[in-house]
């Protein structure tokens, strides 16, 4: 009877120090975590204040940029927009995408992906490397850029037809400076000897190719410089001279 009850003090004993060990667990966790929210708390107060510019950048200015995105930063870590920002970025017509990092807990990555200007287009306008328009006013280009000209809504058509004539005359070392696609979808194209050539609605890889391969024997036939080469017709050219005033007969 005595070791019965013995066991049975031991036993209520040790659920006494169980139950205190458990309350105290839990007391512990509810301390931390309210301390863990208030710091988190009091660190979503503050605001950002880093900015990390990634990207090549050669017509967009670093450091206006940067003042752009630190005029923006209306918020800290947690409740910063970053679909705003990105879209206020965006609104440069020399950005073609902006993608948004953040990290903990001060600092943001701001990755800038610049339009890849390729042509101007009908003089007020350029076009990217995938044939999409855009303008920048205030912005000097290249003037080595090729310009070309076309109707509204064939600017793919038109860059398309500009890289495959121009990789067949890199062959040769020509270079396009001018290409037109009219109205009436035919193709004319100068090049920076000052060469005109016509070509026509069809087949105008076929007809660049006639020219490369007759220059040699054009560029020798009369001692004068080639003004203009017609070459519409389905077998030989039609070819106009530059005399020594400059002017074509």
């Amino acid at each position: 009877m005595v070791k019965t009850k013995s066991v049975r003090k031991w036993q209520k004993s040790s659920f006494l120090v169980g139950f205190v060990f458990f309350l105290t667990v839990i007391l512990l966790f509810v301390w931390g975590y309210n301390s863990l929210f208030k710091w988190a708390q009091n660190k979503n107060d503050v605001p950002i204040n880093e900015v990390v510019i990634h990207g090549q950048l050669s017509y967009i200015n670093r450091d206006e940029l940067e003042n752009k995105i630190t005029q923006q930063l209306d918020g800290s870590f947690f409740t910063l927009d970053v679909a705003k920002l990105q879209y206020k970025l965006e609104e440069n017509p020399w950005v073609y995408g902006v993608s948004i990092r953040k990290e903990w807990p001060r600092k943001i990555h701001v990755f800038v992906v610049e339009q890849d200007v390729y042509a101007v287009w009908n003089n007020d306008l350029l076009l990217n490397k995938f044939g999409d328009v855009f303008y920048a006013d205030g912005v000097e280009v290249p003037k080595s850029l090729p310009r070309l000209y076309g109707p509204e809504g064939n600017e793919k058509d038109v860059l398309k037809g500009y890289v495959q004539m121009q990789h067949l005359l890199d062959l040769h070392q020509f270079k396009i400076s001018e290409l037109v696609l009219s109205e009436r979808y035919a193709w004319q194209i100068w090049l920076e000897r000052s060469i005109h050539l016509n070509l026509g609605r069809s087949e105008k890889m076929k007809r660049v190719q006639r020219f490369v391969d007759l220059y040699p024997l054009l560029s020798d036939y009369s001692g004068k410089e080639i003004a203009r080469v017609d070459l519409r017709y389905d077998i030989g050219l039609a070819v106009s001279w530059r005399d020594n005033n400059n002017n074509e007969s």
